[in-house]
């Protein structure tokens, strides 16, 4: 009568474990944009903000992303400094460029990590994740 019972727990009991090591994963690996935009330069494919696609107000710059925090924008030889960010935890990513420009200034911002690829990054606003959008792809 004990053999059925034991079976019985020793299933749960492996069944508990594989459970609790897929829960954990969920939390401590998260895709992270670091290793891909710190590689070469990029450029702003998709901005929209409020529903508006603003994309026109961003062509011709290319970003670089420094491993040590920095990022450089760069349109028709201006170089504009600033510096980023990415809680890879929270799937944030933090832009903070030193800049007037109205448009370069709607990057200052944070924003949700959502697609990570090598040739690409999507980012959602984090303010208002349905209509901020960032789409950034390598050069």
């Amino acid at each position: 009568m004990k053999s059925p019972f034991l079976i019985f727990a020793l299933k749960c009991s492996v069944i508990l474990y594989f459970a609790a090591c897929t829960g954990i994963n969920e939390y401590t690996t998260a895709v992270s944009a670091t290793p891909n935009v710190t590689k070469g330069q990029w450029k702003v494919n998709l901005f929209e903000d409020a529903n508006k696609n603003l994309s026109k107000d961003l062509t011709g710059y290319t970003l670089t992303f420094i491993p040590s925090g920095k990022i450089i924008a760069v349109k028709n030889g201006q170089v504009i400094n600033g510096n980023w960010s990415e809680d890879e935890i929270l799937k944030r990513m933090t832009i903070d460029l030193d800049t007037n420009d109205p448009n370069l200034k709607k990057l200052n911002d944070q924003w949700n990590v959502s697609v990570v690829t090598k040739t690409g990054v999507s980012l959602q606003n984090t303010k208002n994740p349905t209509t901020g959008r960032l789409q950034i792809t390598s050069l």
